[in-house]
């Protein structure tokens, strides 16, 4: 009998579906019917600091000049946070309330400071464990963050990384010994584009592609055992071939997004039932019986994971 249950940080999680943040997971009716099509688990929507602040903004410019005081500006900066947090915190114990799934937290903010307020009144809230992701391409020491917020946190801190870093099998290792759980690789940054006619910035595709799966997926690939930390995927996983693909690179799970848009939260009954099929056909009972199965770790030629140019034969078009 196949299970496609995965137990990682002392959490169990009934198959290795999980939704990412994103609108989706960002009230509760979509959560619940995230539940209902079987998701393994739920990563709520980020809460954005930069929104916040934002917010504070827009309220402070509509008092005059008596807004142009320090005292008063922090006063509105303060109660515009505590509000959008309180709603936050409204929806991480209406969702374990909810769905019987693991629940995560993420957090998405732009000061050192603020991220350890919101951490630990997200573990008083009952979140189960606390995503946080490090965006900000002007960041070079993400470590930091993660030891900043480890202090004040007892539940498990996931740290959702970008792929933009020079080395990053040592800011991964970096990262894990600051404190961090497990990974997520990786974050997909906002994607660009310019209207060439109104000569403007204007936003690029939203949605992931299946192509994009292949970063992450060489990346678990390389860092599986050598980083002790589980390794989540996310990016560009759509359908149930690519979940068994980052099984076997050594995810311990997937964080999917962009299939649940397209496809609607349907596609999870048939990423299970793919991984299922799979599974028995192989002859896996347990998905850690199969994870990792083709990390360069495991590779009879690990140098192949490595390579960033084609091979001679396919650059040059020809044999010599």
């Amino acid at each position: 009998m196949v299970s496609l249950e995965v137990s990682r940080l002392g959490l169990v999680f009934p198959n290795p579906v999980i939704a990412g943040s994103s609108g989706l997971t960002g009230n509760m009716k979509s959560i619940q019917d995230l539940a209902r099509n079987g998701i393994g688990g739920i990563v709520l929507k980020s809460l954005f600091e930069e929104q916040i602040l934002m917010e504070a903004r827009r309220e402070a410019s509509k008092g005059g000049v008596i807004y142009g005081q320090q005292d008063i500006d922090d006063y509105i900066g303060y109660y515009e946070k505590k509000h959008s947090l309180s709603e936050y915190l409204k929806l991480i114990r209406d969702a374990k309330q909810e769905v019987g799934v693991p629940v995560i937290a993420s957090i998405n903010c732009a000061s050192p400071g603020e991220w350890t307020e919101f951490a630990s009144e997200i573990q008083s809230a009952g979140a189960d464990a606390l995503q946080l992701n490090i965006f900000s391409l002007r960041n070079s020491d993400p470590a930091s963050i993660v030891r900043e917020v480890k202090e004040k946190i007892r539940i498990p801190l996931i740290a959702k990384i970008g792929w933009y870093f020079s080395d990053l099998a040592a800011v991964a290792g970096e990262i894990e010994k600051a404190g961090a759980d497990a990974l997520v690789l990786f974050n997909r940054p906002y994607a660009i584009d310019f209207d060439i006619e109104k000569l403007s910035l204007k936003q690029g595709a939203y949605f992931s592609s299946q192509e994009e799966m292949s970063l992450p997926l060489r990346w678990i690939s390389v860092l599986f055992g050598t980083v002790n930390a589980p390794m989540f995927a996310s990016t560009g996983v759509h359908n149930g071939d690519d979940v068994v693909k980052m099984l076997l690179a050594g995810a311990a799970g997937t964080e999917v997004v962009s299939s649940l848009y397209r496809n609607s939260p349907a596609v999870i009954g048939q990423m299970k039932t793919r991984l299922e099929s799979w599974m028995e056909a192989h002859g896996f009972e347990t998905i850690d019986a199969f994870r990792g199965l083709l990390s360069r770790i495991k590779s009879k030629t690990p140098e192949t994971y490595e390579r960033v140019q084609y091979m001679k034969h396919y650059g040059d078009g020809q044999e010599k």
